[in-house]
């Protein structure tokens, strides 16, 4: 990174290009994008639906980030924190006291703008096991950067596949239903199969799913249940891999150009593999979905 970052103080006066403040705001936004692409290779577009003021701001805070991300070192959650020493083990406290302690250490975490996502509803043990054992203990840059948290997902650290491959479910079938496929998502795996175990190309693959689509012009009460999700790793596999599946009822009415409606109530099933530290969807079996 060019360390010469004196083009791209936030806080340098700016030339007056309009009178109008929310114009200017936009000028100085789009020179903001333009520098910080000239000096980081970052190509960011204009914000929509976002008040300029918004984006100015968020702009700066990228510069901010990128002009400290070079110098700073990796610390410990729990000196970030402050190194708290009053939060006791987790089998010195009784079930009423981890609620209140664990709301107690979540209000600190939010003072030093820090986040931790569960992908489900874990026991209030196992969240503050987790905090004050591993998350204390976990390294991590410090920046010191107005409205910028630090999130952590639990699930990071203590993968659930189950989960995992359940979500990944859930967003291909929202896709399906609303007749979008999102073709550059990470949910969709670089090696898809046939059912007979066939590699196929993505583009096949996903002219197979517009030409359902294209037969329709429409879906319309749309619903899906993921009613069981399993998966195997394969042993002693380096990197990990494994292979999973999802597999369900999805209804919809599919309506015609004729305005007819099909009604289809079809099982599902959603085949995974895991690779590279991500479940991904190699192989659909759907209505209307053959290759």
């Amino acid at each position: 990174m060019n360390e010469d970052n004196n083009n791209l103080d936030p806080n340098e006066d700016e030339e007056q290009f309009s009178n109008d403040p929310e114009e200017q705001l936009r000028i100085e936004n789009e020179l903001l994008r333009l520098k910080l692409q000239a000096e980081t290779g970052a190509d960011l577009h204009q914000l929509e639906n976002v008040p300029p003021e918004v984006e100015n701001a968020f702009l700066n805070n990228i510069i901010a980030f990128e002009r400290q991300l070079d110098n700073i070192k990796e610390v410990k959650i729990y000196s970030i924190l402050g190194e708290p020493k009053d939060f006791k083990p987790d089998s010195e406290l009784n079930d009423t006291q981890i609620h209140s302690e664990l709301e107690r250490l979540n209000t600190l975490l939010e003072k030093h703008q820090i986040e931790v996502d569960y992908g489900t509803d874990y026991p209030s043990r196992l969240k503050y096991k987790f905090i004050t054992e591993e998350l204390f203990e976990h390294e991590t840059q410090k920046f010191d950067i107005p409205d910028m948290v630090h999130h952590f997902i639990y699930e990071e650290f203590h993968p659930n596949h189950i989960l995992t491959i359940e979500g990944i479910a859930e967003d291909f079938l929202e896709m399906w239903l609303a007749r979008n496929m999102e073709q550059d998502s990470f949910i969709f795996g670089d090696n898809i199969v046939s059912q007979a175990g066939h590699p196929v190309t993505k583009e096949a693959f996903f002219t197979r799913i517009q030409h359902v689509f294209d037969a329709f012009l429409y879906f319309e009460n749309g619903h899906f249940s993921v009613d069981e999700v399993t998966f195997e790793m394969v042993p002693h596999s380096e990197p990990q891999a494994g292979f999973g599946c999802a597999e369900g009822i999805i209804t919809y009415d599919a309506v015609l150009e004729t305005k007819e409606t099909q009604h289809i109530k079809s099982p599902f099933k959603l085949y995974m593999q895991f690779s590279g530290n991500y479940w991904e969807i190699i192989n659909v079996i759907m209505p209307g979905m053959e290759i």
